[in-house]
């Protein structure tokens, strides 16, 4: 059986609209609750909790990881970060990073 070019076509670009866009840092932020201690733009909002603003993205999110996967504890965020994908990960880490 064979394509015409324009069916290739087709085919193409439905298969290019498949992808999911990628996360917004600050929208997850605010849907995961992050802001109610780090702030949206990584500015605590009390000095009991860790500024993230400056912090390298790398490190942000080996930290999420750590949390999430039970390595680093902390009654607060090893619950936050239980849920997160690998994306939503990714995508905290570099909304918060520099």
């Amino acid at each position: 059986m064979r394509m015409s070019f324009a069916g290739a076509l087709v085919c193409v670009t439905l298969l290019a609209g498949c992808g999911e866009a990628p996360l917004d840092g600050a929208s997850l932020a605010q849907d995961k609750g992050c802001v109610a201690c780090h702030g949206l733009q990584g500015d605590a909002v009390a000095p009991i909790y860790p500024k993230l603003n400056g912090q390298w993205e790398k490190y942000l999110r080996l930290q999420l990881l750590a949390y999430r996967d039970g390595k680093r504890e902390n009654a607060i965020m090893n619950g936050m970060a239980a849920t997160l994908t690998d994306d939503e990960v990714r995508a905290l880490a570099k909304h918060y990073g520099s």
